[in-house]
Parts: structure tokens; C-alpha cells; sequence
């Protein structure tokens, strides 16, 4: 009879200390996805305030170049023409007259310019590959560039659309400035699942990874953050560059 109590309380001990093991390892393995999970979310937290960061600068780089534009380009004209309408002889003088008459269109010109720098009505209007093919018939022909849109590209969001053809704007105007390119090629590729975009030419390439970032490359980079894709630089010294892009539709 006493071997049998002995046995039995063995036995308590023996699913007590099991039982105190397991609840430990629960609560071991709970903490454990408690902290990775609350690491995740730090994560995503400095993911989401570094792309907020990038925006931020890209916005405050438009609005300091369009403050430029403004300054440089309405502004003197506006000056010019305000000196020669002041002028008594302005109006005695058919030349002076026709002077005034061709610095207003000029003027027009200049803010409509920066009114399509502030937004691009007519992407929203009539979509981003007819936009996209506005602005290549906008450069100038030293530069051929082609436009391959592989599968039926699917309308987006018209805040996704402007990021892009910023980004494809952006890429441009440093391969004009820069590369000293013949050729460049934007290449779109739009299926069901994702959308991905290849820009490159065939100017005289840089190394990324040892170039401090001018202003244009830290545009790109932080609208393609903003839209939270995938990206890729490749270029070589003499070789062209080459700007993969692509993200998971939701």
C-alpha cells in the first residue's frame, strides 16, 4: 500500500514538473513571437517614416525648384515687361509694341509650363502612355528613345501614375544632363499580379555605389520608396545605365 501511494505521488511530481515545463516553453515560445512580432512593427515603422522622409525631401526639392522656375523665368519676364509698359515711349513706338506683344505668349507659355511641372493634367486626362509619349516627342532628336509597353497596361491609381512618369521624367533629364546617351529605352511591363518598368541608355554610365547622389538619383529613389517597389540600379562607366523598377500589385 505504501509502494502504491509512493508510486502515485512519484507519478504527481513527475506531471507537475511536465506540466510546469510546458506552460515554460508556451510562455518562452509566446514572448518569442510577442518580440518578433513587436520587432516587425518597429521595422515597419522606420520603413514607413524613412519613405515619409524620402517623400517629404522629394516634395520640398519640387517646390524649391519651381520657386526657381518662378523666380528665374515668370519673374524677369515679368519685370522686363513691367520696365517697357512703365515706358512712356513704349507707346509711341510700333517696335516697342510688338515687343510687349511677344513677351505676353512667352509669359503664358513659362507658367503653363510650370503649371504642367506642378501636376500633369492631361496623364489624368488621357492616361499615362499617351502622356509618356508626349514627353518623348518633347525631346529633342539627338536622343532616340523607344517605348516598349509589353501586355495591355492597366489604368492605375492616378497618384501611382504620376510617381511613375515622374520617375521616368526624372531619369530623362539626368540622361540629357549627364550621359551623353544616343539611345534610351523605357521599357513597361503590366500583368495581373505586378508591374515592372526597365529604364536605360546608352551614354557613359556611372558607379552608383560610389557616386554621391545628386539630387535627380535621390528623387528617383525616394518616389520609387514612396510607392514601397523594388529597384535596382545597374551601370557601368562607358556602359550605360540601366534602372529596373517593379512592385506586387494588392
Amino acid at each position: 500500500m505504501e509502494v502504491k501511494i509512493l508510486y502515485i505521488v512519484i507519478m504527481i511530481i513527475v506531471l507537475s514538473i511536465i506540466i510546469i515545463t510546458f506552460f515554460a516553453v508556451y510562455r518562452a515560445f509566446i514572448q518569442k513571437i510577442l518580440r518578433e512580432q513587436s520587432r516587425q512593427h518597429q521595422l515597419e515603422l522606420e520603413h514607413q517614416k524613412e519613405i515619409s522622409m524620402q517623400y517629404t525631401i522629394v516634395q520640398e526639392n519640387e517646390r524649391k525648384r519651381i520657386a526657381e522656375m518662378l523666380h528665374d523665368d515668370v519673374g524677369n519676364k515679368l519685370n522686363i515687361l513691367s520696365l517697357w509698359i512703365n515706358n512712356e515711349d513704349t507707346w509711341n513706338s510700333n517696335r516697342s509694341k510688338e515687343v510687349v506683344s511677344q513677351q505676353i505668349p512667352t509669359l503664358i507659355e513659362a507658367v503653363r509650363n510650370i503649371s504642367h511641372t506642378l501636376y500633369p493634367a492631361n496623364l489624368e486626362k488621357f492616361g499615362l502612355i499617351f502622356q509618356i509619349e508626349a514627353l518623348i516627342a518633347s525631346v529633342n532628336t539627338s536622343l532616340s528613345i523607344q517605348l516598349i509597353a509589353q501586355h495591355d497596361y492597366q489604368k492605375k491609381d492616378i497618384s501611382i501614375e504620376v510617381k511613375i512618369y515622374r520617375i521616368i521624367q526624372e531619369f530623362l533629364t539626368n540622361v540629357i544632363k549627364h550621359a551623353h546617351a544616343k539611345k534610351m529605352l523605357i521599357h513597361l511591363r503590366d500583368t495581373e499580379t505586378s508591374f515592372a518598368m526597365i529604364l536605360s541608355d546608352n551614354g557613359i554610365g556611372f558607379n552608383h555605389d560610389t557616386l554621391q547622389k545628386g539630387m535627380g538619383l535621390k528623387n528617383i529613389d525616394g518616389r520609387i520608396q514612396s510607392i514601397d517597389a523594388y529597384s535596382k540600379w545597374k551601370s557601368k562607366t562607358a556602359k550605360g545605365t540601366r534602372l529596373i523598377i517593379a512592385y506586387l500589385k494588392p
